[in-house]
């Protein structure tokens, strides 16, 4: 029997199915991003793993979450694929502490197959368990919110809060996080220690790479919104005086 010559659509195939096998020493990793900011709940948030990539020789497999809270409202934004990094450990902290508005962060960078595997929010519950329980609150509000401009944080979803006594500053900024695939700006208000950036010593988050940008607010509302029953409406509007353009 005469060799078998392969058919050009064959041969395509062929060579489609080659070229997406991992390369000697090269990882297999997931490869996710996550960008939630309503019912984001520490027992009911699941990250979908259902692609995973191929990483160039040497990269190893990263997976980075940052969680947001701010009065009763709480974000999740997340990143996985392949790094340049060299490994390092699971890393879970605060990045900004509570009281008032809070962003902890979790990252890692592993070199086995398919390891940058966390799906759940895991690593957040036992780091808010450590935190300080009792918080005395003082008589200034402020309105609170994590999410999209337009979809999130319109009116009908902002609340007002009584602000800590460590953090009875009202504090409104726009934040831009991306990497790879991850590209996401979001409204951040809530109570602060003191109006300034909050995350000016982060330029990034793992491979996240953080802008963030302060909002525009009147002296007044810095030190405090007053009474509870002030409508949120002006909040966001606040907000919206400065956002990000592509």
């Amino acid at each position: 029997m005469g060799p078998q010559h392969l058919r050009p659509v064959q041969l395509f195939w062929l060579l489609g199915a080659i070229s997406t096998l991992p390369r000697a020493g090269a990882l297999l990793c997931y490869e996710a991003t996550s960008s939630r900011f309503r019912a984001v709940a520490f027992y009911n948030w699941k990250w979908l793993l259902m692609r995973n990539m191929v990483c160039k020789l040497k990269e190893g497999c990263e997976e980075t979450l940052v969680f947001i809270e701010t009065g009763t409202s709480r974000g999740v934004v997340g990143f996985k694929g392949c790094s340049p990094s060299p490994s390092y450990p699971a890393q879970v902290s605060y990045l900004v502490s509570p009281p008032g508005v809070s962003i902890a962060s979790y990252s890692r960078v592993c070199r086995s197959y398919l390891c940058n595997n966390l799906t759940n929010l895991e690593p957040f519950v036992k780091l808010k368990a450590s935190a300080p329980k009792f918080v005395t609150s003082t008589s200034h509000s402020c309105p609170t919110c994590v999410g999209e401009h337009l979809k999130d944080c319109l009116p009908n979803f902002v609340t007002t809060s009584f602000c800590p006594l460590a953090a009875s500053t009202c504090y409104s900024s726009t934040l831009k996080l991306q990497a790879g695939f991850l590209n996401t700006t979001f409204l951040l208000m809530g109570c602060a220690r003191e109006y300034n950036q909050l995350l000016a010593d982060f330029h990034h988050i793992g491979s996240i790479k953080v802008t963030e940008v302060l909002n525009i607010l009147e002296k007044s509302q810095i030190v405090g919104a007053g009474s509870s029953r002030q409508g949120p409406a002006w909040g966001v509007l606040l907000g919206l005086l400065f956002v990000f353009r592509d």
